[in-house]
């Protein structure tokens, strides 16, 4: 699966998710994949165990459902 949506920057949001406590949640928001992963990761870290990152959804800019979902980073 390609990471990449060839585009210009701030065309897409992609909002790294997460678990904590059983709901799904935002926890890092960025216009670049790799911002939105790196961002995500050092959140789940300071959150010593509260908070799991799960992967990131993909959302045109100025639309209200998601386009495509991505695996995390390893």
């Amino acid at each position: 699966m390609s990471i990449h949506i060839q585009s210009r920057l701030g065309d897409y949001l992609y909002l790294a998710m997460g678990d904590c406590n059983g709901h799904k949640v935002v926890i890092a928001v960025g216009y670049t994949y790799g911002y939105a992963d790196k961002k995500a990761k050092q959140f789940e870290e300071a959150s010593q165990g509260t908070v799991k990152y799960i992967d990131i959804s993909v959302a045109k800019s100025g639309d209200k459902e998601k386009c495509k979902t991505l695996k995390k980073l390893v």
